[in-house]
């Protein structure tokens, strides 16, 4: 998301995205594609095809709304920090699981979830300017920090399309 500085993301703008899923849009669609992408898995599984395919993109939409970088604007602190940033804990990561904390989330709506979309967007864009204002990279308790948010949002979405999928469980096809 391209969101300038003093954006605060509500979670009815995150719902007015939805519909921009796999849409070609300059400003972003992040917040809306985690939606969409949990509404495709739904119907596929509902029509009894695979669905899991949505998912992935899904985890994928989660770990990069908790990024800082991911929800300011992309400007030249963005440009030049952008991969680093992305980089900060991947030596190491699988030895340090302990850091990433998770943090109880409940999702038993769309709007619930767009409403946890909305905090943890609005919380990693301030982070994002804090760095921008400090000019530095995430600190890797920082990035370990966004992490747990990514990783507790997508364990709630996962626990939500279960609650979704009528057989009370997610199943992965083969």
């Amino acid at each position: 998301m391209n969101n300038p500085r003093g954006t605060t993301i509500t979670p009815e703008i995150v719902l007015t995205q939805v519909g921009k899923y796999n849409k070609i849009d300059s400003h972003g669609h992040l917040y809306g594609a985690i939606i969409a992408s949990v509404r495709d898995y739904l119907k596929k599984r509902e029509s009894g095809k695979y669905g899991e395919y949505h998912l992935a993109f899904c985890a994928h939409y989660v770990g990069d709304l908790s990024q800082p970088l991911h929800n300011i604007e992309y400007n030249a602190f963005n440009k030049a920090r952008h991969l680093d940033l992305d980089g900060i804990v991947d030596d190491g990561i699988l030895d340090n699981l302990d850091k990433i904390k998770i943090y109880p989330i409940r999702i038993n709506s769309e709007e619930a979830l767009a409403k946890e979309i909305a905090r943890t967007a609005n919380q990693a864009m301030a982070l994002g300017y804090r760095l921008e204002d400090e000019e530095r990279l995430l600190t890797k308790e920082e990035a370990y920090q966004q992490l747990g948010y990514s990783a507790s949002l997508f364990k709630a979405i996962l626990q939500y399309v279960r609650l979704q999928d009528g057989a009370g469980k997610l199943s992965i096809q083969k």
